[in-house]
């Protein structure tokens, strides 16, 4: 028996091979058995195979009506109000930026007290200050 390392090896030719080589025995009736296992023969699997596909088209169908090029809206004939709007959405990302900024000098505030305790304590830390 091959290993699977040694399987992955194997050119499309020679797994051809191997697979129409008729010296290999085969479990008697496993084509049977494997048709017989097979989920959509049966009235159950034939109604999940159809649930199951039109979901995916629901699925895909949503994702072109979403995902589609709109036309473009709120242009402006006056470039007064167009350079208005760009300011307000760039004071707009200021503040959430700043507000970033906030977050980062608060946590290095609130990180200095700990890197001080380990310090005291003879321990190396990745601050180095």
């Amino acid at each position: 028996m091959k290993r699977v390392d040694q399987i992955e090896k194997m050119s499309l030719a020679d797994l051809e091979r191997v697979s129409l080589d008729e010296s290999i025995p085969v479990p008697e009736g496993l084509g049977e058995r494997l048709g017989e296992e097979a989920p959509w023969r049966s009235s159950r699997g034939r109604i999940l195979w159809i649930c199951s596909a039109a979901a995916s088209l629901v699925i895909i169908v949503g994702l072109a009506l979403t995902l589609r090029p709109r036309p473009l809206e709120d242009t402006f004939d006056d470039p007064y109000l167009a350079y208005a709007e760009v300011e307000k959405a760039l004071l707009r990302v200021s503040g959430v930026m700043e507000t970033g900024v906030q977050s980062v000098a608060l946590s290095h505030e609130l990180l200095a007290k700990p890197a001080g305790i380990i310090r005291s304590l003879g321990m190396e830390t990745t601050d180095n200050r």
